[in-house]
């Protein structure tokens, strides 16, 4: 499976911040200062990678770091 950031992951799948938060418990906010900074989601837990990552129907390790879009 390619690995893509998790604002990648939330719009392949048609999600929303909301709906996405809704799914794992994560507010809005925090889900979009992971999508915005990488630095953020590289320091968030575990148990929030690990929600984001079932609600999106992939591996903890399917959530790549960095962006592989090109612009």
């Amino acid at each position: 499976m390619p690995k893509h950031t998790l604002k990648e992951w939330r719009n392949l799948r048609g999600m929303s911040r909301r709906e996405l938060s809704k799914q794992t418990g994560i507010s809005e906010r925090t889900i979009q200062n992971y999508e915005e900074n990488h630095e953020n989601i590289r320091k968030a837990s575990i148990k929030n990678i690990e929600s984001l990552a079932m609600a999106l129907g992939i591996k903890m390790d399917d959530i790549f770091l960095l962006s592989t879009s090109i612009l």
